[in-house]
C-alpha cells in the first residue's frame, strides 16, 4: 500500500537476474555430498545478500521525496542484512539439495521539513515482510 509502486518487485527481479547472469549463478563444489553442498549455499547465500544490501543501497540514494502535509516524505524498501538459511535432500540424483533462506524486505518512511531534511534522516521501520526463497542445487551449483 500508500505509495508503493508495482514495479519494484519486477525491477528487484530483473536486477538480480542480471546480477546473477553477469556474476554466474552460484559457487560450484566438486564434492556434492551434504557438508559440501552446506558449505557451497552459505557462500551462495553470502554473495546473495550482498546483492539485496547493494540494492536497498541503491534505493536509498534514488529516494522520491514528495511533498506532503507541510513537508516531504520518501518511502525505500532495503532487504537483510539478517537471514537464516538451511539446505535439504531432495532425493533426486540430478537435483540433490535445495537450499532455503529467509530474510526481511524491509519498508522505511523517512519525513523532513525540506528535501534536504528528509533525504537526511535515517528513516522508520514502517513495514517488515517476510521473504522466502528456495534455491536447487544441480550439477555442482546453486541456481536462482
Amino acid at each position: 500500500m500508500g505509495n508503493r509502486h508495482p514495479v519494484e518487485p519486477i525491477l528487484l527481479s530483473v536486477v538480480l537476474a542480471l546480477a546473477l547472469t553477469l556474476s554466474g549463478p552460484s559457487t560450484a563444489i566438486a564434492d556434492s555430498g551434504k557438508p559440501g553442498a552446506q558449505k557451497s549455499f552459505k557462500q551462495f547465500v553470502n554473495v546473495w545478500m550482498s546483492k539485496l544490501d547493494r540494492i536497498g543501497k541503491m534505493n536509498i540514494r534514488g529516494l522520491d521525496i514528495m511533498p506532503r502535509d507541510q513537508g516531504f516524505v520518501g518511502r525505500y524498501v532495503c532487504y537483510g542484512p539478517e537471514c537464516e538459511f538451511s539446505i535439504k535432500e531432495t532425493g533426486s540424483p540430478e537435483t540433490p539439495f535445495v537450499g532455503i533462506l529467509r530474510y526481511s524486505e524491509k519498508h522505511f518512511l523517512k519525513k523532513g521539513e525540506t528535501r534536504q531534511k528528509t533525504f537526511q534522516n535515517p528513516g522508520m521501520l514502517t513495514r517488515r515482510i517476510p521473504v522466502t526463497e528456495i534455491f536447487r542445487f544441480t550439477r555442482g551449483k546453486w541456481v536462482y
